[in-house]
């Protein structure tokens, strides 16, 4: 290639480099303008997004205002009205509504059943006599979640000793039990005729038989009982309050009252009359009227004002009253009708004794207990045979011949009993 030729090539390459460089410089240059809109779009959006959140906040602070000087306008305060008895009574029973249907919906039907029953701890345990709650005691309460304890005078040999075999037995129980006695002051009374401890008062007037049930009540109250199977309305000869029948009604609310008031619930016996049922049938020809006029108005002197909370039946039978001789225990015509109907009273009912031979000569265990609970009672007081009684009443609500919901109505009247402290406690709070 000459000079000239070679000349030409390298201005057509320098010129094209130069090309290359200018296009690289526009590019550059385009670049910087679409950046620099970009950032100045962005800037611009922010602004305008700021001003509009900044514009809505203030008009929503506008109309708050406007809201709240409306309002203030308008607005008054009340001063609630003070609740009525009505209302804080309505409240109390909500409460112990609350609790008593929680507890029942919770239990199993066995539970239920078992809640039904008042024993002695021997018949429970099997032991010949119970004077602490020991293993044996455990075993029963877990397999046999009865409703009631009862301890007579063989049971109780020193007050410590008392004291302890009966928080041992509350302890060891599901549910709360009735730790019951059978006292009213007297020297064949259970309490008094094994440890004392009990202030004696000449009962001659109603201010004197509070005072008897209180100091009752201090004394079992500080052993652990709760329950008091008394007083006993028993309007003969040799009855305690002999035959006035007026002397009987105002003792008897007043001694009932007495226990409680100091925490001990008070069990009337026996309804509607006081026999001797221990031997056989015992049969009282008392006329209905007779019966209206003369018992039941004591009776229904001590159901009055709550005096009592809960009665236990007697064995007698009354043909001139029900039709036959079936004990008043088992009676449909003298529990429901009369006690329920006729009284009122809407407490737990206990049959009498299932043990004495005015029942065990005609029903077996098992169908006393059934004839109770369908005759209106609550509780099933010392079955002569407790599985028995406690399996042929399981059975009976098993297969329908008593409903489940009867017996809910008995557990719901003992546990208005047993869990009252409770339910006033948090109603109060």
């Amino acid at each position: 290639m000459g000079r000239l030729e070679e000349q030409d090539f390298d201005d057509k390459r320098l010129a094209r480099r130069n090309r290359r460089k200018r296009s690289q410089l526009f590019a550059f240059i385009i670049l910087a303008v679409v950046l620099v809109l970009i950032v100045t779009g962005i800037g611009v959006s922010v602004h305008f997004i700021r001003k509009a959140v900044t514009d809505r906040q203030v008009q929503s602070e506008k109309a708050q205002e406007a809201a709240s000087e409306e309002a203030s306008q308008n607005f008054v305060i009340e001063t609630p009205a003070e609740p009525t008895p009505e209302e804080l009574e309505m409240s109390e029973n909500d409460v112990m509504n609350e609790i008593v249907n929680g507890v029942i919906s919770e239990m199993t039907l066995e539970d239920k059943v078992a809640g039904l029953f008042f024993v002695n701890p021997e018949q429970f345990t099997g032991v010949a006599t119970v004077v602490k709650a020991g293993s044996s005691t455990q075993e029963a309460l877990s397999k046999y979640a009865v409703g009631g304890m009862l301890y007579s005078a063989k049971n109780l040999k020193s007050k410590d000793q008392t004291m302890e075999m009966l928080k041992t037995t509350v302890e060891m129980s599901k549910y709360p039990l009735f730790m019951a006695t059978t006292e009213e002051g007297q020297q064949n009374s259970s309490v008094t005729a094994s440890i004392g401890g009990i202030e004696a008062v000449d009962v001659n007037s109603s201010d004197a038989a509070y005072i008897m049930g209180s100091n009752i009540a201090s004394a079992l109250f500080l052993y652990g009982f709760n329950f008091d199977i008394a007083p006993k309305l028993d309007v003969t000869e040799n009855g305690y309050y002999g035959t006035d029948t007026d002397v009987a009604k105002d003792l008897t609310a007043a001694m009932a009252r007495g226990l409680e008031e100091s925490g001990i619930t008070a069990c009337l016996h026996d309804f509607p009359l006081s026999a001797d049922t221990t031997s056989g049938t015992a049969t009282n020809d008392i006329s209905s009227d007779d019966l209206i006029t003369v018992i039941y108005d004591i009776y229904n002197n001590a159901f009055a004002n709550g005096e009592a909370k809960a009665v236990m039946m007697s064995n007698v039978s009354l043909p001139q009253v029900i039709g036959d001789n079936t004990p008043a225990s088992l009676s449909e015509k003298i529990i429901t009708e009369d006690l329920r109907g006729t009284l009122g009273f809407d407490g737990v009912v206990l049959t009498g004794p299932m043990n004495e031979r005015a029942i065990t000569e005609s029903y077996s265990s098992d169908q006393a207990a059934v004839a109770a609970i369908k005759a209106g009672a609550d509780m099933i007081y010392i079955p002569e045979d407790f599985e028995v009684a406690y399996q042929g009443l399981l059975s009976a609500v098993q297969s329908g011949e008593i409903s489940e919901e009867r017996i809910n109505e008995s557990l719901a009247r003992i546990f208005r009993i047993k869990y009252a402290a409770r339910a006033e406690q948090i109603a109060e709070n």
